[in-house]
């Protein structure tokens, strides 16, 4: 019978007089999930944030600044990393535009745009995240 404790025994001597140990590894892929978004506060792998937040698709989290609006020169920040998927997450109510020219350049480049509710748009970029999609989310976490 194995026991952990055989996995750290030498396994080869070689003629030098080295001895090599094989030791097992494992890779663990860590996927972000973002847990809740309520009134003020998104809960991201379980620590919570008190603002609008951005969750990236690779675990990357940012501080996102208050707006009612996704304007162009966020978007235009968002697109520098290339992503597939833009994730809006509108408020509680749904109170936060976008605007017309985000989507028209979002449409000329090819990147997919979700507008929903944020607790919704944080359920669909976990969903995106499972299915290893270049998803970023833009959570608005009030109105």
């Amino acid at each position: 019978m194995t026991t952990m404790g055989d996995t750290w025994r030498p396994r080869f001597e070689s003629s030098r007089g080295y001895v090599v140990f094989f030791i097992p590894f494992v890779i663990i892929l860590i996927m972000v999930r973002v847990d809740f978004v309520k009134f003020g506060e998104v809960k991201i792998d379980g620590k919570i944030y008190y603002s609008d937040m951005t969750v990236w698709w690779d675990g990357k989290v940012e501080y996102r600044n208050k707006s009612h609006t996704f304007g162009m020169s966020e978007f235009l920040k968002l697109l520098e990393r290339k992503p597939d998927i833009v994730v809006f997450g509108t408020g509680l109510e749904g109170i936060c535009r976008i605007l017309e020219e985000v989507e028209q350049t979002a449409k000329d480049k090819g990147v997919e745009i979700f507008r929903e509710v944020s607790p919704k748009a944080a359920e669909m970029f976990n969903a995106f995240i499972s299915d290893k999609k270049k998803v970023v989310a833009v959570l608005h976490s009030t109105c």
